[in-house]
């Protein structure tokens, strides 16, 4: 984007507003898995034990297979999926000014 307003091609209010639309974009990504985390630390709880050995334990098949463990097992993959995309987020990141 810097090289083509170097060239004196595009806006100049481009480069600001795809800033801004990342910047919101970033925080959305940052704000949402506090709620899914709240969630499995509820569960962490209950069980007494990380979700990351309990999501092992039930994909091995170890917890059974009522209804309660795998809508923990997708929360447990949506936050690791925002937590990649805000990954991804924050690694395409210009550098300020």
């Amino acid at each position: 984007m810097g090289k083509l307003l170097d060239l004196g091609g595009g806006d100049r209010l481009l480069p600001q507003t795809i800033s801004k639309l990342l910047d919101y974009t970033i925080e959305q990504h940052q704000r949402h898995p506090e709620g899914v985390t709240a969630k499995l630390q509820a569960l962490e709880e209950q069980c007494g034990t990380l979700s990351e050995l309990l999501y092992q334990k039930f994909h091995r098949g170890d917890l059974g297979d009522t209804e309660e463990f795998f809508r923990w097992g997708a929360l447990v993959e949506m936050r690791q999926r925002l937590n990649q995309r805000l990954s991804l987020l924050l690694a395409n990141t210009p550098a300020g000014p």
